[in-house]
């Protein structure tokens, strides 16, 4: 399947997309790579993933338990903090893998962690390749139940 090009952004697919993220991730574009996944993606997607993907740059993984009840400010606070104490700075990434909550709420956080940092969307549902990861709009529920809803270009 041929990639996709995006305004702002490229959609790669197979083994095109390890490829070009191999290209993507190098020391002097960023620190430190964050992984974010979910008991599920943790699971059954991260060691392909880790398996896959050259790079020299530190990797840290942030695990969050797996549900939409998560995709809250309070889950928003607890990456916040975890990306502060593993040592994220402004040249840090972070890769969203998982569905849905996983790229809404991951995007926010990196759209808001020090004035916003870069991220990427790794999809594993058929929902999140086509709303979640894509158009640049991530959104986390707030404590009132509704969402609150941040476009970013990063």
């Amino acid at each position: 399947m041929q990639t996709i090009q995006a305004t702002n952004y490229s959609v790669f697919f197979n083994e095109t997309g390890y490829e070009k993220l191999a290209s993507y991730l190098v020391p002097t574009h960023y620190s430190k790579i964050f992984i974010l996944v979910d008991d599920n993606t943790s699971q059954y997607c991260l060691p392909h993933l880790l398996n896959n993907l050259a790079t020299e740059i530190e990797i840290e993984i942030i695990e969050l338990e797996s549900g939409e009840v998560h995709k809250n400010i309070a889950t928003c606070t607890e990456v916040w903090a975890a990306l502060s104490q593993l040592g994220a700075d402004r040249k840090s990434i972070i890769i969203n893998l998982g569905g849905g909550v996983i790229s809404d709420l991951g995007g926010f956080v990196a759209c808001t962690f020090k004035r916003g940092i870069d991220f990427i969307n790794i999809p594993t549902t058929l929902l999140s390749m086509v709303d979640a990861s894509i158009g640049g709009k991530t959104i986390v529920t707030g404590k009132d139940r509704k969402s609150t809803r941040l476009n970013s270009s990063h």
